[in-house]
């Protein structure tokens, strides 16, 4: 009986310790994909105003000398802040289970992207709105998505 009850107390002391470690890995692993959450979608909205900032520069270039090499310059950093910024949208795509988080990010890279479609300087400013709403709507639902 003694053995019996030895027995007893450490497969149920087995039991508890097992599930308490199950607890705190889940909890480490919901920690750590937060974490990494976190980073993806602040990086991804870091290198989205960078490319927004990067759009300004061939717009007033263009505006001044369409032959400069500054407008080479411009654009070429352009195009660099857009590649960026898709290498962060694939971070985010990758640790997002939620599809209208990433169609968000999305926006907000095209939206940014049509900057350099502008014709004119009110027209600009229309489009930098427009990109600026965008990231905004993504940076809402990316710290809804953090806080869930």
């Amino acid at each position: 009986m003694a053995v019996a009850g030895t027995l007893l107390g450490s497969f149920l002391t087995f039991l508890f310790q097992r599930r308490t470690a199950d607890r705190a890995e889940a909890f480490t692993w919901r920690r750590l994909a937060r974490e990494e959450r976190l980073t993806a979608y602040s990086s991804f909205a870091e290198a989205v105003v960078a490319y927004r900032r990067a759009q300004y520069d061939p717009f007033h270039r263009r505006m001044d000398d369409r032959d400069s090499p500054a407008l080479v310059d411009a654009k070429t950093e352009s195009y660099h802040r857009r590649m960026i910024a898709q290498q962060a949208l694939f971070r985010v795509q990758l640790v997002t289970n939620d599809p209208g988080l990433v169609q968000l990010a999305e926006g907000a890279l095209e939206a940014t992207r049509l900057m350099a479609e502008a014709p004119d300087s009110p027209s600009l400013e229309d489009s930098v709105e427009r990109a600026k709403q965008a990231l905004n709507d993504f940076v809402l639902r990316a710290g809804d998505h953090l806080r869930a």
